[in-house]
């Protein structure tokens, strides 16, 4: 099986192979309902055994001979091959089955001779999924075209996809024009051939050629989009200052112009409850046009409680889309009690290629708008280490917390970051923390560490509403050789993960690859330093079972940040209120019996009350 320094996560597509055609019929096909054909080729040319294999199922996994292992873990979570005919049966090289081999294998599967006289045009077309550990499918996984099987002709079918990415889609469906190779000529041979080591697996099914290519007239597809939250998870109480703005990028792959694009933006509950949406029509767009930016309209303020959000793209045209897989995507986010974090989980572990010491840090900034104060407490990350180089329990780390100067701009054309230096003017040191690995410790474990103010070594850090701050970890020493954790779900168009080796790098290792470094706060304290009358605020009833119940009163409106807590700070509720004057307000409570904080916070004060819940 694989070491775990770099585990990837599933891109699905689907794609019916007759709607990707149109009504164009293929003067030859192959869709394997009988095992590999009499007359093909199959052989290991580096002879290391490595060769296709024939499965009927694609839900079977290695539970049966010839069938390749599906990887529905959760870090790499693909789902069985999803060709059209897969359940009648498809070819696949299994390349995990064969292990760390002495040398790359290069398993070759070669059609017998295909007749292409009389054809003026070839095109060839085929549903497959690979993927990738140890040689990019970008140069490894390749279609050659001979017409006599001494000289070849290479295609790339999987461009850009590298050992980062890992897999293609499910199923990825080229169209490959080799009439250059194959035009005219009645013996054409084709060869799918993999050249790696200890990947995971290859699967091809569906193949089809034509006389003409087989694009489709209509075909309207979403590329990168705008992933519009500074964080993948924030705070309820930082929440709603995190403006949203939406775009997305287009491209019409289709052959004629389409008409009447609408572009639609989502926010909706993890229920698929839609709380937001905003469009933009597109009224043409040329056939060719290649990720051509597209904004909505307006702007989504995120006032929301706790819980798992989605966002959401559409793209839909006058004419019917020919390949709608293309047509929808969407990401997640989060709010969460206390916690920041720019990802949801570790898929892979990098450090600089350069060696010697490094550093990785998130950029995470606090809402302008609460009435109230916070204080950083903990840092959350996880590292691998490959054992030969240092055993996980022999892994160093310091924390840093640093605020980052109100007159920095980190991107755009008036970028000034002072970056030369790890420690520069640009940056305020007001946080620390040492991590000492235990000896139990394994590779992508998550660790906390308790940040301490670097001034007065006291538990927590004052953070500042509306400022900027990076917190960061080292690897310095022995441990310079650690791989930090990644994950790659969210394209970050902005300075979100950034790393330090010989300068900060404030796209880091690149937009999409996000450090897991999170950062828990809580409430500065329960102290009135500035006491509201105690009238301004009321419980009732006192012990509470499920509803909390708050009697307000302010003598003209008063906008207040109110914050339900425990006694050691964590918020549980929060909400920013404009204009109170004389209410009632009520909170539903799930939580358990003990004794809790009602905070009530305005510009001039704030007043702080404890309740009990009894269940």
């Amino acid at each position: 099986m694989k070491q775990l320094l770099t585990q990837s996560l599933a891109v699905l597509a689907f794609l019916l192979l007759g709607s990707a055609v149109q009504a164009q019929t293929p003067f030859w096909s192959e869709d394997f309902a009988g095992g590999i054909p009499a007359g093909w080729t199959n052989v290991d040319a580096s002879g290391q055994g490595a060769v296709w294999t024939w499965c009927n199922d694609p839900a079977a996994g290695n539970n049966q001979v010839g069938c390749p292992s599906i990887w529905d873990d959760g870090l790499n979570e693909q789902e069985p091959f999803a060709a059209t005919t897969a359940t009648n049966g498809f070819v696949t090289v299994d390349s995990d089955e064969y292990g760390n081999i002495p040398a790359n294998h290069v398993s070759e599967l070669t059609t017998d001779a295909i007749d292409c006289s009389g054809k003026s045009e070839v095109f060839v077309t085929f549903q497959t999924h690979i993927g990738v550990y140890t040689v990019n499918a970008e140069s490894g996984a390749i279609l050659r075209v001979s017409t006599d099987k001494m000289n070849w002709t290479d295609y790339t079918i999987f461009p850009g996809l590298t050992t980062s990415i890992r897999w293609s889609a499910n199923p990825e469906t080229p169209i490959l024009d080799i009439s250059a190779a194959a035009a005219g000529s009645a013996t054409v041979y084709l060869q799918w051939q993999w050249t790696g080591n200890y990947e995971y697996q290859w699967s091809l099914d569906d193949i089809a050629i034509y006389d003409a290519n087989p694009t489709p007239r209509h075909d309207v597809a979403i590329g990168e989009f705008f992933y519009p939250a500074s964080s993948m998870a924030t705070p309820e109480s930082q929440i709603g200052t995190d403006t949203f703005g939406f775009f997305a990028y287009l491209s019409n792959q289709g052959t004629e112009t389409q008409t009447n694009i609408k572009l639609k933006a989502y926010v909706t509950t993890d229920a698929d409850d839609v709380i937001w949406q905003d469009s933009v029509v597109i009224p043409a767009l040329a056939a060719g046009v290649v990720d051509s930016a597209f904004e909505t309209p307006n702007q989504f303020a995120p006032e929301l409680p706790i819980g798992e959000y989605r966002i959401k793209y559409t793209v839909s045209a006058d004419s019917v889309d020919l390949r709608p897989f293309n047509n929808a995507v969407e990401s997640t986010f989060y709010v969460t009690n206390n916690l920041f974090s720019k990802e949801d989980g570790p898929e892979q572990g990098y450090r600089p290629s350069g060696g010697g010491d490094w550093y990785v840090g998130n950029l995470y900034t606090m809402s302008a708008g609460s009435m109230d104060s916070y204080r950083a407490t903990l840092a959350q990350f996880a590292f691998a280490t490959n054992a030969s180089e240092l055993p996980t329990a022999d892994v160093e780390a310091t924390i840093f917390l640093f605020r980052v100067g109100d007159n920095v701009v980190l991107s755009g054309p008036d970028y000034n970051f002072q970056d030369a230096d790890f420690l520069n003017g640009d940056l305020e040191w007001l946080g620390v923390g040492t991590y000492d690995a235990p000896d139990t410790v394994g590779n992508y474990e998550m660790q906390t560490v308790e940040i301490l103010d670097f001034n007065t070594s006291s538990p927590g850090v004052l953070l500042e509403n509306g400022a900027r701050y990076i917190l960061a970890v080292g690897y310095a020493g022995l441990s310079n050789v650690a791989f930090h954790a990644f994950n790659d779900n969210v394209n970050y168009l902005f300075p979100s993960t950034m790393t330090y080796s010989d300068q900060w790098y404030t796209g880091g290792f690149g937009g999409d690859v996000n450090a897991m470094l999170r950062m828990a706060i809580s409430l500065v304290s329960t102290t009135d330093n500035t006491p509201l009358p105690d009238n301004t605020m009321k419980i009732f009833p006192n012990p509470v079972s499920e509803t909390l119940n708050l009697a307000v009163s302010f003598d003209q409106p008063t906008d207040a940040t109110i914050t339900i807590a425990d006694l050691t700070g964590r918020v549980i509720i929060v909400q920013d209120r404009e204009g109170l004057t004389q209410e009632n307000l009520s909170y539903q409570l799930q939580v358990a019996s003990g004794t809790y904080l009602a905070r009530i916070a305005t510009a001039e004060g704030t007043l702080t009350k404890k309740f009990v819940v009894q269940k």
